[in-house]
């Protein structure tokens, strides 16, 4: 009895370790798409943090002025209110979503998850003219020039106080309200087309979204916020909507930000058996505590919200960017809508197919690259060096050392 005992105790120990060494071989390591997300994620905000900390020590944190004209009494009066419920109104949100929830129910949504995203969007907002300009900002609300200089290998030109605008008291609380809307409007549009057409399939869905989103994205900018004088696209490309004056909308953006829309819309509706998103896939498998579990959901949420604006938007317009339109009259002759950038004021020609791109130092040293004036002549900045010129060598010659 006590030699069977012992070989069962034996064996028994014999098959728990085959088990542990053949465990790895049954389930291999998979890779939790959580954490790659939740990476990027924590990647995007330090390098958020790193352009902006830079933008206001460096000499870039300098309002541009609206030049030798003022807008109009409507477009003031627009740009007065803006100033004054965007931030509030986003704040307002966050409290709503983020605030609220982790009061009451210990914890955060993913909606909460969605508007802190959202609060960090206006970082990316100015990035398509990353190449070239395309697009300008009414210099008259208040502004501290932009963020953009301090990106690495930013090339379009801009200097202290004459440089792309952001309006700083607008933009951040606008992303998030605006973002909202989509959100909800998206997913209540595909709702309604499975009830109408129980058989249509995903991409029959993002299409009907993205369907929703144009009609949404003309009546938001093509009828409210570009009239009113906030943001112009001059340089956009394809066919405009009130085309020739200055608010008018190319069809580049229509096609883009609508597509940023259902991107983000389609992000919070298409959701797995466990009730995660895309980029949450993986969270069960996390050996945190739940706590810890959400900060990594939040951060992958951030990135896929911050990949859907900048694959969708900010990649295809930096095309446009590079190829701008001649930018049309009706904008160019308002210094409001130029900031410096060119034009009139200026001894810079603004974009257009007969205009070569630039090259921006980013430093305000005075250099940069050569550029062309409005009326036609090649400037060279003053501390810009020219490449050295040589001449060809004829075969029969030893080519120069050195």
């Amino acid at each position: 009895m006590a030699t069977t005992a012992a070989t069962g105790t034996t064996n028994l120990r014999s098959t728990g370790a085959d088990a542990q060494l053949s465990a790895p071989l049954r389930e291999p390591h998979r890779m939790v798409p959580v954490k790659w997300w939740a990476a990027l994620g924590a990647m995007i905000l330090a390098f958020i943090a790193y352009v902006l900390i830079k933008w206001v020590t460096g000499p870039f944190f300098k309002r541009v002025p609206t030049g030798p004209m003022d807008p109009p009494t409507y477009m003031k009066v627009a740009m007065v209110v803006f100033q004054a419920v965007s931030i509030p109104v986003g704040i307002g949100l966050i409290g709503w979503f983020v605030l609220r929830p982790i009061i009451r129910q210990r914890r955060l949504t993913l909606d909460g998850m969605l508007v802190l995203a959202f609060s960090t969007l206006w970082f990316q907002d100015p990035l398509s003219a990353y190449g070239g300009h395309w697009f300008t900002y009414n210099s008259w609300p208040i502004n501290y020039g932009s963020w953009v200089h301090g990106v690495p290998g930013w090339l379009s030109n801009g200097k202290p106080g004459a440089m792309l605008v952001e309006p700083i008291l607008i933009m951040p609380g606008l992303y998030v309200y605006v973002f909202v809307i989509t959100m909800f409007l998206g997913a209540a549009v595909m709702r309604r087309a499975k009830v109408r057409w129980p058989r249509i399939g995903t991409v029959g869905l993002i299409g009907v979204c993205f369907v929703a989103m144009v009609a949404f994205d003309i009546i938001l900018e093509g009828v409210i916020f570009m009239p009113l004088g906030i943001w112009e696209y001059p340089g956009g490309r394809g066919f405009a909507i009130f085309n020739a004056t200055y608010h008018a909308f190319p069809l580049n953006e229509v096609v883009t930000v609508s597509a940023t829309f259902t991107a983000v819309a389609c992000l919070r509706y298409f959701r797995n058996d466990r009730g995660q998103t895309l980029v949450e896939r993986g969270t069960e498998r996390l050996r945190t505590s739940e706590r810890t579990q959400q900060v990594v959901r939040a951060l992958a949420v951030l990135a896929g919200v911050h990949m859907a604006l900048f694959l969708t938007y900010n990649v295809p317009n930096y095309w446009v960017g590079t190829h701008s339109k001649e930018w049309q009259r009706d904008l160019v002759d308002r210094s409001y809508f130029t900031d410096g950038l060119c034009g009139g004021g200026t001894d810079r020609a603004c974009p257009g197919p007969g205009i070569p791109l630039s090259r921006n130092d980013n430093t305000d040293s005075g250099k940069g690259s050569v550029y062309i004036t409005p009326d036609g002549k090649a400037v060279i900045p003053p501390h810009t060096r020219l490449p050295a010129r040589y001449p060809f060598h004829r075969s029969n010659e030893a080519a120069p050392q050195g």
